[in-house]
């Protein structure tokens, strides 16, 4: 027989436990205040990481539409230098899910949102963004966005927003 026990925390927390009747007298009441900490802190890790996700397409508003499977480039990035429209190409991409891509991939993503990027530019540029450390190249051929590529999109974002 399976014996199901629900019970409440103090702060809110709401538990149910499956246990056989033998199982029952070995419950150490340590052990659950244990599960309860590490269920807790795991549940601030994830509110914190969802809080940032939002931030992050909160700070892309009009200036790239995240709605679609494909994000579109909006008119204030058309304004950007191509360096900058590329680490944001890679920025975007990246919170979609796709986190490395070629040189010939962001040529192509370039050109069907409409940008006039010449690919001989987009390559020169990237190899450029990977020598300045906002991209790192992968032995695929394949670069991604650094950490120090994700805080220059944000300086781009800031400093454009407030101009």
């Amino acid at each position: 027989m399976i014996l199901r026990i629900r019970f409440q925390l103090r702060d809110g927390a709401q538990y149910e436990l499956e246990t056989t009747p033998e199982e029952l007298d070995t419950l150490d009441p340590d052990k659950l205040r244990s599960i309860h900490e590490k269920v807790t802190e795991l549940s601030r890790s994830i509110a914190s990481v969802a809080a940032t996700a939002h931030e992050e397409l909160v700070s892309l508003e009009g200036w790239v539409d995240m709605s679609g499977e494909v994000p579109h480039m909006g008119a204030p990035v058309r304004r950007l230098p191509l360096k900058d429209q590329i680490l944001l190409t890679y920025y975007v991409m990246s919170l979609k899910g796709k986190r490395e891509m070629k040189p010939v991939e962001v040529y192509e993503f370039l050109r069907n949102d409409g940008f006039p990027a010449n690919y001989g530019s987009v390559v020169a540029r990237i190899n450029e963004l990977a020598k300045d450390g906002f991209l790192i190249r992968e032995e695929t051929g394949t670069y991604r966005i650094s950490r120090f590529g994700e805080d220059r999109v944000r300086e781009i974002l800031t400093s454009q927003s407030s101009a």
